[in-house]
């Protein structure tokens, strides 16, 4: 007789609390079974190996962040300037426990195991590449005279400063510092940012494949 198999939402925000508290190493069938309540046979069964769970879990967090940023930007009458976009694109990495582990702890084993999954597409970044910052100029929601490619690696660096000192207690204030600045040297001065929305839809969905 077979056992029933588990709730596949619960089990993969168990896995994710491991995975948070303790990093990649401290999820194993073993660990999760007994954090779930659950036997490894049903895991086997349900999810396969412990490194498909971890694709599965993975996925679900980048979509959330995805999620997140999408209703953020939907909601503000601003949310099509860059400045906006990259507060909530950071906003939506650091406040959630595992996506803040995956990027300032234990980026390197992430990009391995996505790397290795059939699924994989792209690792969402906390990052503002070049040629996203060009279609925001195309768009007409950034400045004509600014380099992309500077301002692309400017904001790597500060994101990758983020990643070395955090937690923060202030991450608010963090954030919202760089981002008065990018509206300051970067923004175009428009009153519709409804194009820099569809830029950013455009853009992250040719980066997931989805096009």
């Amino acid at each position: 007789m077979h056992e029933e198999l588990s709730d596949p939402v619960r089990v993969l925000d168990v896995a994710g609390g491991i995975v948070a508290r303790g990093g990649f190493e401290r999820l194993t069938l073993k660990s999760l079974g007994i954090a779930a309540g659950v036997s490894e046979r049903s895991l086997i069964r349900q999810f396969g190996t412990i490194q498909e769970a971890l694709v599965l879990m993975l996925n679900r967090e980048f979509t959330g962040i995805y999620v997140s940023v999408v209703e953020h930007i939907d909601r503000d009458p601003r949310g099509g300037l860059l400045s906006r976009i990259y507060y909530y694109t950071l906003s939506a990495t650091y406040e959630r426990p595992l996506a803040r582990m995956l990027y300032t702890v234990d980026r390197n084993a992430m990009n391995s195991i996505m790397r290795t999954a059939n699924s994989f597409g792209y690792l969402p970044g906390v990052g503002i590449r070049a040629d996203f910052i060009e279609s925001m100029q195309v768009a007409g929601m950034a400045r004509r005279d600014i380099d992309a490619s500077t301002i692309s690696r400017m904001l790597t660096i500060y994101s990758a400063g983020l990643a070395l000192t955090a937690p923060h207690d202030d991450l608010d204030r963090a954030v919202s510092g760089v981002t008065e600045i990018l509206s300051r040297v970067v923004d175009a001065e428009v009153a519709d940012t409804t194009p820099g929305k569809a830029a950013f839809y455009d853009w992250a969905m040719s980066l997931s494949g989805a096009r």
